[in-house]
Protein backbone atom coordinates (compact mmCIF):
# COMPACT_ATOMS: atom_id res chain seq x y z
CA UNK A 1 0.00 0.00 0.00
CA UNK A 2 1.34 3.45 -0.90
CA UNK A 3 1.89 5.45 2.35
CA UNK A 4 2.74 8.72 0.58
CA UNK A 5 -0.78 10.25 0.82
CA UNK A 6 -0.94 9.36 4.55
CA UNK A 7 2.43 11.02 5.17
CA UNK A 8 1.35 14.16 3.33
CA UNK A 9 -1.93 14.24 5.27
CA UNK A 10 -0.05 13.81 8.57
CA UNK A 11 2.31 16.69 7.89
CA UNK A 12 -0.57 18.80 6.62
CA UNK A 13 -2.45 18.32 9.89
CA UNK A 14 0.68 19.22 11.88
CA UNK A 15 1.07 22.40 9.81
CA UNK A 16 -2.56 23.39 10.45
CA UNK A 17 -2.24 22.75 14.21
CA UNK A 18 0.96 24.78 14.41
CA UNK A 19 -0.65 27.65 12.52
CA UNK A 20 -3.70 27.66 14.79
CA UNK A 21 -1.53 27.53 17.91
CA UNK A 22 0.64 30.38 16.65
CA UNK A 23 -2.33 32.65 15.92
CA UNK A 24 -3.83 31.83 19.33
CA UNK A 25 -0.61 32.83 21.06
CA UNK A 26 -0.45 36.02 19.07
CA UNK A 27 -3.97 36.95 20.11
CA UNK A 28 -3.17 36.14 23.72
CA UNK A 29 -0.06 38.32 23.70
CA UNK A 30 -1.84 41.23 22.06
CA UNK A 31 -4.70 41.17 24.55
CA UNK A 32 -7.58 43.64 24.55
CA UNK A 33 -6.98 47.31 23.66
CA UNK A 34 -6.06 49.47 26.65
CA UNK A 35 -8.97 51.63 27.76
CA UNK A 36 -8.66 55.40 27.15
CA UNK A 37 -7.57 57.35 30.22
CA UNK A 38 -10.57 58.73 32.04
CA UNK A 39 -11.01 62.50 32.07
CA UNK A 40 -11.98 64.16 35.33
CA UNK A 41 -15.59 65.31 35.27
CA UNK A 42 -14.35 68.79 36.28
CA UNK A 43 -12.63 69.08 32.87
CA UNK A 44 -15.89 68.77 30.97
CA UNK A 45 -17.34 72.15 30.02
CA UNK A 46 -20.14 73.30 32.28
CA UNK A 47 -21.71 75.07 29.32
CA UNK A 48 -21.25 74.94 25.55
CA UNK A 49 -22.89 76.95 22.80
CA UNK A 50 -22.56 77.81 19.13
CA UNK A 51 -23.11 80.97 17.08
CA UNK A 52 -24.23 83.10 19.99
CA UNK A 53 -23.08 86.18 21.91
CA UNK A 54 -22.11 87.40 25.36
CA UNK A 55 -23.08 90.93 26.43
CA UNK A 56 -20.93 92.74 29.00
CA UNK A 57 -22.45 95.67 30.88
CA UNK A 58 -21.51 98.09 33.63
CA UNK A 59 -24.05 100.13 35.61
CA UNK A 60 -26.70 98.88 33.21
CA UNK A 61 -24.85 100.18 30.14
CA UNK A 62 -23.38 97.99 27.45
CA UNK A 63 -19.57 97.88 27.36
CA UNK A 64 -18.93 95.11 24.87
CA UNK A 65 -20.70 92.40 22.89
CA UNK A 66 -18.74 89.21 22.15
CA UNK A 67 -19.94 87.13 19.20
CA UNK A 68 -18.41 83.70 18.66
CA UNK A 69 -18.68 80.62 16.51
CA UNK A 70 -18.21 78.23 19.45
CA UNK A 71 -17.89 78.70 23.21
CA UNK A 72 -16.95 76.32 26.04
CA UNK A 73 -17.28 77.54 29.63
CA UNK A 74 -15.49 75.90 32.57
CA UNK A 75 -16.65 76.75 36.08
CA UNK A 76 -13.51 75.10 37.49
CA UNK A 77 -11.31 77.52 35.52
CA UNK A 78 -13.66 80.50 35.82
CA UNK A 79 -13.12 81.01 32.10
CA UNK A 80 -14.98 80.82 28.81
CA UNK A 81 -13.06 79.93 25.66
CA UNK A 82 -14.11 81.07 22.19
CA UNK A 83 -13.18 79.66 18.79
CA UNK A 84 -14.66 79.42 15.34
CA UNK A 85 -14.07 83.14 14.88
CA UNK A 86 -14.55 85.90 17.48
CA UNK A 87 -15.95 89.41 17.06
CA UNK A 88 -16.09 91.98 19.86
CA UNK A 89 -17.88 95.32 19.57
CA UNK A 90 -16.86 98.00 22.08
CA UNK A 91 -19.04 100.88 23.36
CA UNK A 92 -18.33 104.10 25.27
CA UNK A 93 -19.90 105.22 28.54
CA UNK A 94 -22.87 106.64 26.64
CA UNK A 95 -23.52 103.36 24.84
CA UNK A 96 -22.16 104.50 21.46
CA UNK A 97 -20.25 102.02 19.33
CA UNK A 98 -16.52 102.88 19.20
CA UNK A 99 -14.56 99.98 17.69
CA UNK A 100 -14.67 96.34 16.57
CA UNK A 101 -12.25 93.48 17.16
CA UNK A 102 -11.95 90.33 15.06
CA UNK A 103 -9.72 87.36 15.91
CA UNK A 104 -9.43 83.63 15.34
CA UNK A 105 -10.15 82.75 18.97
CA UNK A 106 -10.17 84.22 22.46
CA UNK A 107 -11.29 83.83 26.06
CA UNK A 108 -13.11 85.59 28.89
CA UNK A 109 -11.95 85.56 32.52
CA UNK A 110 -14.95 85.55 34.84
CA UNK A 111 -12.90 86.82 37.80
CA UNK A 112 -11.09 89.76 36.18
CA UNK A 113 -13.63 90.24 33.34
CA UNK A 114 -10.70 90.53 30.90
CA UNK A 115 -11.34 89.56 27.28
CA UNK A 116 -8.44 88.31 25.15
CA UNK A 117 -8.21 88.11 21.38
CA UNK A 118 -5.76 85.50 20.09
CA UNK A 119 -4.59 84.84 16.54
CA UNK A 120 -4.77 87.37 13.68
CA UNK A 121 -6.29 90.08 15.87
CA UNK A 122 -7.55 93.17 14.09
CA UNK A 123 -9.20 96.12 15.85
CA UNK A 124 -10.77 98.91 13.77
CA UNK A 125 -12.02 102.07 15.46
CA UNK A 126 -14.98 104.05 14.16
CA UNK A 127 -12.55 106.96 13.68
CA UNK A 128 -10.49 104.96 11.17
CA UNK A 129 -7.52 103.68 13.20
CA UNK A 130 -6.54 100.03 12.68
CA UNK A 131 -4.56 97.82 15.07
CA UNK A 132 -3.19 94.45 13.90
CA UNK A 133 -1.45 91.96 16.20
CA UNK A 134 -1.50 88.31 17.22
CA UNK A 135 -2.58 88.89 20.82
CA UNK A 136 -4.32 91.56 22.86
CA UNK A 137 -6.47 91.85 25.96
CA UNK A 138 -9.18 94.27 27.00
CA UNK A 139 -9.64 95.16 30.66
CA UNK A 140 -13.13 96.65 31.21
CA UNK A 141 -12.20 97.92 34.68
CA UNK A 142 -9.85 100.50 33.14
CA UNK A 143 -11.38 100.30 29.64
CA UNK A 144 -8.02 99.77 27.97
CA UNK A 145 -6.68 97.56 25.19
CA UNK A 146 -3.20 96.19 25.93
CA UNK A 147 -0.78 94.02 23.96
CA UNK A 148 2.80 92.93 24.63
CA UNK A 149 3.14 91.40 21.14
CA UNK A 150 4.35 92.87 17.85
CA UNK A 151 1.78 95.36 16.55
CA UNK A 152 1.01 97.38 13.44
CA UNK A 153 -1.09 100.54 13.65
CA UNK A 154 -2.50 102.39 10.64
CA UNK A 155 -3.64 105.94 11.33
CA UNK A 156 -6.47 107.90 9.73
CA UNK A 157 -3.89 109.46 7.39
CA UNK A 158 -2.73 105.95 6.36
CA UNK A 159 0.64 106.26 8.09
CA UNK A 160 1.80 102.85 9.32
CA UNK A 161 3.59 102.34 12.61
CA UNK A 162 5.21 99.14 13.87
CA UNK A 163 6.33 98.21 17.34
CA UNK A 164 6.17 95.74 20.19
CA UNK A 165 3.86 96.64 23.02
CA UNK A 166 0.66 98.68 22.76
CA UNK A 167 -1.83 100.40 25.02
CA UNK A 168 -4.90 102.47 24.23
CA UNK A 169 -8.46 103.26 25.20
CA UNK A 170 -11.17 100.96 23.85
CA UNK A 171 -11.80 103.32 20.93
CA UNK A 172 -8.05 103.25 20.03
CA UNK A 173 -7.54 106.81 21.23
CA UNK A 174 -4.75 107.83 23.64
CA UNK A 175 -2.59 105.10 22.17
CA UNK A 176 1.05 104.39 22.87
CA UNK A 177 3.34 102.02 20.96
CA UNK A 178 6.68 100.95 22.36
CA UNK A 179 9.86 100.29 20.33
CA UNK A 180 8.32 101.99 17.32
CA UNK A 181 9.29 102.53 13.70
CA UNK A 182 7.05 104.07 11.04
CA UNK A 183 6.42 104.43 7.32
CA UNK A 184 5.04 107.54 5.65
CA UNK A 185 5.49 109.34 2.32
CA UNK A 186 4.41 112.70 3.75
CA UNK A 187 6.45 115.61 5.09
CA UNK A 188 6.42 115.34 8.87
CA UNK A 189 6.27 118.48 11.00
CA UNK A 190 7.47 117.00 14.28
CA UNK A 191 6.83 120.22 16.19
CA UNK A 192 3.20 120.31 15.15
CA UNK A 193 2.74 116.61 15.77
CA UNK A 194 4.29 117.00 19.20
CA UNK A 195 1.70 119.59 20.17
CA UNK A 196 -1.27 117.80 18.57
CA UNK A 197 -0.55 114.18 19.40
CA UNK A 198 1.63 114.21 22.50
CA UNK A 199 0.65 112.61 25.78
CA UNK A 200 2.44 111.74 29.04
CA UNK A 201 4.78 108.89 28.17
CA UNK A 202 5.57 105.75 30.11
CA UNK A 203 9.11 104.72 31.09
CA UNK A 204 9.68 102.77 27.86
CA UNK A 205 8.19 105.20 25.37
CA UNK A 206 8.68 108.73 24.09
CA UNK A 207 6.28 111.54 23.36
CA UNK A 208 4.76 112.15 19.93
CA UNK A 209 4.88 110.19 16.69
CA UNK A 210 8.33 109.87 15.18
CA UNK A 211 9.79 107.79 12.40
CA UNK A 212 12.20 105.09 13.60
CA UNK A 213 11.87 106.40 17.14
CA UNK A 214 11.60 104.71 20.53
CA UNK A 215 7.87 105.19 20.92
CA UNK A 216 4.72 106.86 19.66
CA UNK A 217 1.57 108.38 21.02
CA UNK A 218 -1.89 108.68 19.50
CA UNK A 219 -4.19 111.63 19.17
CA UNK A 220 -6.23 112.48 22.19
Amino acid sequence: MNNKPKILLFFGMIFVLLALGSSGCARKKAGPASPSPQVSISEYPSQESWDSNLIMTRAGKRQAVIRYGHMTQYDSHKKAYFDGGVQVDFYDVDGRHTSRLNSERGDYNQLTEEVRGIGRVKVVSDTGITLSTMFMKWDPRIEKIVSDSAVMVTTQKLDTLYGKGFESASDLSHWVIKSTSGITDKHVDFGKMESEFSRPAGPDSTRGIKQDSAGAGGKR
